[in-house]
């Protein structure tokens, strides 16, 4: 294995992925048993390289069984000045750490002096991989140098056509392409592909590959990772014999992005909703989601997020049509032009208040739902795990290619590979079920199925959300001691909160409604259970979720203030209204008194009728008990507009008195039982005032 990220010589142009290609593909052929040896950077001298291939291996190589690859991940070179129209192919080299490209023959490595080498090995069997560039002009993050050469790996008729040799070498493109790079990723794209079908296999689960079968796959999935942009060539050995090489074990499962998967232990448990209310928290914190609706069979989340958005399909691509792309039915669609554009349906509150987006790849059409039962029929072949991976991973890159930056997968209620590579693959997998008979079982039926479909498949890592609990009894009586278990959560049912956010959110905007609270505390402790918090800055704190309505009264001093005056006001009227009903209560009471101490009737000292009286007395006493309750709320909802406005002279600031825990602090000992209610009374008050009169200085600076 040889990896070149930096050059001795200035004028090469350095490399940022090189090194961890050769790196990780060494880690990945070690697994499968071979015996590796891996030069990088200084390490990978001319000196070195010809040491190592033309006495070393030799050494190690004593069969001619024994499989020998050859990768390298670097610059290459073809020279223009020297024998360009040559036929033997001199004008072709790669370059090691110490190259020159002002003398090559001397420095640098002419592919046919490899290949000299490497015929003098007694295998039969050689696969050589070059993640370079030998005819392309080189640009940013490109493997190549200078355009020209014969081909892009410039090899010697002798060298594959050599009488029982299986020599196969593959190069990362064509003669007029660039190698390049994926920074973000870290690897060469052509690498990528590589450890992709490594990783991956075959799909019948044998541990073994033919090497021409492993070729073909590389050179599919870099044509069809890099959008055609590289096409590698392919050079097989004209008389050469098959042969296989092992492969790795079959590493975890792992989308790009960091992602969230729901799975329901049947319809009707909320699974959709909350996979919806999961997306709009990630988007309240800047994020765009890419929303993966997998439930081909209901696409109900489909069907919501189109309807709040007022959208319709059209030509979108749906994800039954990723599925077909590996189905042996015919889709009706087929022969139709789609986009691959996804949907934007972000909800109207998340623009308005500068948040991220919500980017669907929908399920299915309508039109398409006699086939959507086809495909979903089909991919129920457990043997057709390998194929749903590869349909995630289409479904990711376009999420990716269009600037997603966490994923939320909404499975299918009923069980399917589709769905356990979804699950055993997020970061932070769910369970959604109810609080009803037999739910508990159907979870342990998912999660075996789980373990039985996938290598290594982690229980522990599963969430259960018991979802619409009625009463704490049903919980109990249904799921026992497993309520008490750190990666266990549950969800009360209020029918109303449940179709106010069904229909549209009408009264919620960010900030306080009980739903969203309480799933929002289910994610910050499952990111904690499951990633140790390392998705933390992708969820919305409390602060984040208060800011986009609390922020504004720093724009907007003047309207806090006259808040403030108004409670004030009203405070002063109920001590008024309290001491004029306290005069007639203790009137009354005085004449009753007066009333019931007379001896005579000529002694009666009472000044009221005592049907008056007592009637006084019984309507003042709810009077002045409701009137203190009042006033009690609205002392309250003052001090919280008051340690707002104390607290708004910055961001910071505010954001350090909103952080006090709701336990602690000078005055959270008094108004903690209200604290929530008295907030919430302050954000719709401050969604009232901007609806109804949106002020100039509304652009919210101090976010910055």
């Amino acid at each position: 294995m040889i990896g070149i990220d930096q050059y001795a010589k200035e004028r090469i142009p350095s490399l940022h992925c090189a090194v961890n290609d050769a790196e990780e593909v060494s880690r990945c052929l070690e697994t499968a048993g071979f015996d590796v040896v891996t030069l990088t950077n200084e390490a990978a001298t001319c000196a070195g390289i010809l040491d190592e291939l033309g006495f070393n291996l030799n050494q190690r190589v004593t069969d001619e069984d024994d499989p020998v690859l050859i990768y390298w991940s670097g610059h290459g070179l073809a020279d223009l000045s020297t024998n360009a129209g040559s036929d033997k192919g001199w004008a072709t080299y790669l370059l090691p750490f110490d190259a020159d490209m002002d003398r090559p023959l001397i420095s640098a490595l002419p592919v046919q002096k490899m290949w000299a080498l490497l015929n003098r090995l007694t295998t039969r069997r050689l696969l050589v991989m070059l993640d370079t560039c030998f005819s392309g002009v080189f640009v940013e993050h490109g493997r190549g140098v200078v355009i020209g050469g014969r081909g892009s790996a410039g090899l010697p008729d002798d060298f594959l056509r050599v009488e029982g040799h299986g020599r196969v070498v593959i190069s990362a493109c064509g003669a007029n392409e660039v190698a390049r790079e994926d920074v973000r990723h870290g690897h060469g794209k052509f690498t990528r592909a590589v450890l992709a079908v490594l990783e991956r296999g075959v799909e019948t689960g044998d541990r073994r590959i033919r090497v021409t079968e492993l070729t073909a796959a590389i050179r599919d999935e870099a044509h069809r990772t890099t959008g055609g942009e590289q096409t590698p060539s392919l050079y097989v050995s004209g008389k050469g014999t098959e042969w296989s090489i092992p492969l790795p074990p079959p590493a975890a499962y792992q989308p790009p992005l960091p992602s969230w998967a729901f799975v329901g232990t049947s319809g009707g448990v909320g699974k959709t909703t909350l996979a919806m209310l999961t997306a709009e928290l990630l988007a309240e914190s800047g994020n765009t989601v890419l929303y993966l609706d997998a439930d081909l069979a209901q696409y109900g989340g489909t069907s919501a997020w189109c309807e709040r958005a007022k959208a319709e399909l059209g030509s979108a691509r749906t994800f039954a049509d990723h599925v077909a792309a590996y189905s042996r039915a015919g889709s009706g669609t087929r022969g139709r032009r789609f986009s691959d554009r996804l949907m934007d349906v972000t909800p109207a509150y998340l623009r308005r208040h500068g948040c991220g987006r919500i980017l669907l790849l929908p399920a299915t059409r309508p039109s398409d739902k006699t086939f959507a039962f086809h495909l979903v029929a089909e991919i129920k072949d457990r043997r057709s795990n390998a194929v749903c991976r590869k349909i995630l991973d289409g479904a990711f890159d376009r999420g990716v290619q269009q600037g997603a930056t966490c994923i939320v997968i909404d499975c299918g209620a009923q069980f399917d590979p589709l769905a356990v590579n979804s699950l055993s693959a997020a970061h932070h997998p769910f369970v959604v079920a109810a609080a009803r008979a037999g739910a508990k079982g159907k979870r342990e039926i998912i999660l075996s199925n789980c373990a039985q479909t996938i290598e290594e498949f982690d229980q522990t890592r599963v969430e259960t959300v018991v979802n619409r609990v009625p009463s704490r009894d049903a919980l109990i009586e249904n799921w026992g001691d497993l309520g008490f278990g750190r990666d266990f959560h549950h969800l009360p049912f209020d029918r109303k909160l449940f179709q106010d956010w069904e229909e549209g959110r009408p009264n919620f905007e960010l900030g306080y409604d009980e739903l969203t609270h309480a799933w929002h505390k289910i994610l910050v402790a499952s990111d904690r259970n499951c990633c140790d918090g390392l998705h933390r800055d992708l969820i919305p704190s409390e602060w984040d979720r208060f800011s986009k309505w609390a922020l504004w009264l720093v724009n907007n001093p003047k309207w806090a203030k006259s808040e403030h005056h108004a409670l004030s006001r009203m405070i002063r009227r109920s001590w008024r209204v309290a001491a004029f009903w306290t005069a007639v209560f203790a009137t009354s009471l005085t004449s009753i008194v007066l009333h019931l101490l007379a001896q005579m009737p000529a002694d009666d000292a009472s000044f009221l009728p005592q049907w008056l009286a007592i009637a006084l007395v019984v309507g003042a006493i709810p009077v002045l008990l409701k009137n203190a309750l009042r006033r009690l709320l609205l002392r309250r909802r003052r001090k919280v507009i008051g340690e707002v406005r104390k607290h708004s002279v910055s961001t910071h600031a505010l954001k350090k008195w909103f952080s006090v825990p709701l336990d602690n602090g000078p005055w959270w000992q008094v108004w903690k039982s209200s604290r929530r209610e008295a907030i919430k009374w302050l954000h719709g008050r401050v969604i009232a005032a901007r609806n109804s009169a949106p002020p100039v200085g509304d652009s919210l600076k101090v976010f910055g």
